[in-house]
């Protein structure tokens, strides 16, 4: 199978290459496509000046003529346009990534709303930063200790496991947290969280 090249590091345009290799070589004129085709002159003038691309009809015409595979010819034609194609695409975030993203707000929304529920004024409600907070720098501040009561309390351990999974929480980091809850509200131990650190 014939493979284009490229010319000043910009791939050449497939009507070029077909032109190339066998239009000019046989000296075949514009108007003498147009009659053994059947494609009107505007076309073959806009495919001439890439003014336009080969579509199915057109390249299938060519493809018989020349005896090529309409395949091939819509294949470069498509790899032609890509390389034109100067549009900034990086907004766009991998699926993968807007997967996990979506993991992410998905178990910190579930658990926030667990622990937001009983507080009625909006402006005290804590925040996914703040959920991030308790897990990723352990802290004794006392602004999360409201917070940290009712996620060893309320939050089924399965949802507060799976955060920091999703989240790459060091399980010592949760280890600090469950201990700071045991020792500051002397509250009775929790037999998955107590299973969970005697394994490490």
């Amino acid at each position: 199978m014939f493979k284009l090249s490229y010319k000043d590091n910009k791939m050449i345009a497939p009507i070029d290459f077909i032109k190339e290799k066998y239009i000019e070589p046989n000296k075949i004129t514009q108007d003498k496509l147009c009659e053994i085709l059947q494609i009107g002159k505007k076309t073959i003038s806009e495919l001439y000046q890439k003014k336009r691309g080969f579509t199915i009809h057109t390249a299938k015409k060519f493809a018989k003529f020349f005896d090529l595979k309409p395949e091939f010819i819509l294949l470069k034609q498509m790899e032609y346009d890509l390389s034109l194609d100067k549009e900034n695409y990086d907004f766009i975030k991998p699926y993968n990534k807007f997967l996990e993203e979506e993991k992410k707000t998905s178990i910190s929304k579930w658990i926030l709303s667990i622990i937001n529920n009983s507080i009625s004024d909006q402006r005290l409600h804590y925040t996914l930063d703040d959920l991030y907070n308790i897990f990723s720098k352990p802290t004794t501040d006392k602004k999360y200790q409201y917070a940290i009561t009712t996620i060893f309390n309320e939050v089924n351990y399965d949802d507060v496991i799976k955060y920091c999974e999703i989240f790459n929480i060091d399980k010592t980091n949760l280890k600090t947290v469950y201990e700071y809850y045991k020792d500051q509200y002397n509250a009775k131990e929790i037999s998955e969280y107590e299973w969970l650190f005697k394994q490490f």
